[in-house]
């Protein structure tokens, strides 16, 4: 496989720059993303991620310089958000075959009932072979009747578990971790109930703006592409999601980005 057409290969230069030599991390993860590469918009995705997350960067220290992302902040944010989906390649004990079966899983977009079970979506999805895929997905110890929001809430602590131990900075393995805290998703409750972390994520003790951005960022960048949404569209979606959040429909450290995110514009179209 190409590195160049999957994109996988610019993953070393952004890693680079912000101070990660990927090839020096656990092998295992690079073969994780070539398998996200080949299956799903993983890979693509995180790199315009980056990009927008670059262009907030320069717009603090632009017009907002007293409030700058310090050094760590960025490397925070970029690197989580490059790792937030590996998990998305299935769980720690997956093998290559398997981390294929849960990609492809994940690869399905657009499905409106979350509800059903994993059963019934691949019952629908992969009927050629849904019952194999079925049998392995359950032999990775995994049930087929779970719902697939359930399945889909899996991928973050898989990307916790996939990371903590293969050479991804610590600070950065906290935001990778907790990018689906809007939807409640906070793994092993590494988020306590004051937002620090119940575990030593090296310099980074609690779920604070550099986590939030990357929050923002992942979800402003699905509803752009999974919807074809403009700028405004996706802002006005993300504003309307976090004032229906019972915890943080008021934190300011939210709202403050999103504007932000909001004043920087529509990066994608520069």
């Amino acid at each position: 496989m190409r590195e160049d057409v999957t994109g996988v290969g610019s993953l070393r230069d952004t890693c680079s720059e912000f101070g990660l030599i990927l090839d020096k991390l656990d092998a295992t993860l690079l073969e994780r993303f070539r398998v996200l590469a080949a299956t799903t918009e993983t890979v693509r995705d995180v790199q315009r991620i980056v990009h927008h997350a670059c262009a907030v960067f320069g717009f603090y220290e632009q017009h907002k310089p007293a409030q700058r992302f310090t050094e760590n902040e960025k490397r925070i944010v970029v690197i989580g958000s490059l790792f937030a989906d590996i998990g998305k390649a299935g769980p720690l004990h997956a093998n290559a075959h398997d981390q294929r079966l849960i990609a492809e899983m994940f690869s399905v977009e657009g499905v409106l009932d979350d509800q059903q079970s994993v059963a019934e979506f691949l019952r629908r999805t992969f009927p050629t072979d849904a019952s194999a895929r079925r049998e392995r997905f359950a032999a990775l110890g995994l049930d087929p009747q779970m719902t697939l929001r359930t399945f889909w809430n899996l991928h973050a602590g898989w990307t916790l578990e996939i990371i903590r131990h293969a050479g991804v900075p610590e600070e950065a393995v906290a935001a990778a971790a907790t990018h689906h805290m809007l939807e409640n998703v906070n793994p092993e409750t590494i988020v306590g109930l004051d937002g620090r972390y119940s575990v030593d994520f090296g310099d980074n003790a609690a779920f604070d703006r550099a986590e939030k951005l990357v929050i923002l960022l992942d979800k402003y960048d699905a509803m752009r592409r999974r919807t074809s949404s403009d700028h405004r569209e996706a802002i006005t979606w993300l504003r309307k999601r976090l004032s229906q959040h019972p915890k943080f429909h008021d934190d300011q450290e939210f709202l403050t980005l999103l504007e932000d995110m909001d004043r920087v514009g529509d990066v994608r179209a520069t």
